[in-house]
């Protein structure tokens, strides 16, 4: 294999090898937020304010 195409193809299984960690640490941290009543939007033992919940898109109330 020539040196040119052996260094592309070595860099293209680095860049992929990083991209997966990435995608890992992506999906463990929508998990974290899922899990984190004050990061979530979605749960219901959330202590947000009225305003924190605005912020996020939840004005249902019209009050903010």
């Amino acid at each position: 294999m020539e040196p040119k195409k052996k260094q592309e193809l070595k860099a293209d299984v680095e860049r992929r090898a990083r991209q997966e960690h990435v995608t890992e640490a992506h999906d463990e941290a929508l998990k974290d937020i899922a899990l984190d009543a004050d990061f979530s939007i979605h749960n219901e033992n959330d202590d947000l304010d009225e305003g924190e919940l605005a912020r996020l898109g939840e004005d249902e109330n019209g009050v903010i």
